[in-house]
């Protein structure tokens, strides 16, 4: 990267060390009371935010949720109430999506629950983003001139696995780029905007 260190980078250093703190909820964390749409909606977003939630997009909204109920991604809430269930599935999807088209995240999904239990899926899931994320990240803060990214990779869920690497790689990418787009709009002189 011509004359670009992110390594020293206070922004960059914030987001590295938010992120190594991070930790998405487990199964026994996330609530067993019937959440309305608005609350599953509150509760993705502080479960993500630090992850994706700097680029002032949705993380997730109501009508992406009624979309992956159409598709059949995850299952019609009982009586306009969303379980445990639904909030795990909705954040893998979420987690998912930045990295892989709907149609492949679901047959990934598919594939991943033949074997083993939906919690303990989960909770894997959840150990895999966040060393993966952590990977990423201390690479992109590393003063080393090479660095070599070390991912355990699962072969019995190997879409999953590899999604998630991409995942991974494509946040830390995009607060780079909006780093690099900061820095750009304010070396800029006020006559050429």
């Amino acid at each position: 990267m011509d004359n670009v260190s992110f390594w020293n980078d206070e922004r960059m250093i914030a987001y590295a060390d938010t992120l190594s703190r991070f930790r998405l909820p487990r199964w026994e964390e996330i609530p067993t009371l019937g959440l309305y749409m608005d609350q599953v909606v509150t509760v993705i977003d502080q479960a993500l935010s630090p992850l994706i939630g700097f680029n002032d997009e949705a993380i997730i909204t109501p009508s992406m949720i009624n979309n992956y109920v159409k598709l059949g991604m995850v299952r019609k809430p009982d009586k306009k109430k969303y379980s445990r269930e639904h909030i795990a599935s909705l954040i893998v999807i979420t987690v998912l999506k930045q990295a892989a088209a709907i149609g492949d995240i679901r047959l990934g999904i598919d594939t991943a629950l033949k074997s083993g239990d939906r919690q303990s899926n989960y909770d894997s899931f959840c150990d895999y983003v966040e060393r993966s994320v952590k990977t990423v990240v201390q690479s992109a803060v590393s003063s080393d001139e090479t660095v070599t990214l070390n991912f355990t990779f699962n072969t019995e869920h190997a879409l999953i696995t590899m999604a998630v690497s991409s995942f991974a790689t494509k946040i830390v990418t995009a607060k780079m780029v909006s780093i690099l787009r900061d820095n750009t709009s304010k070396s800029e002189p006020e006559d050429s905007k």
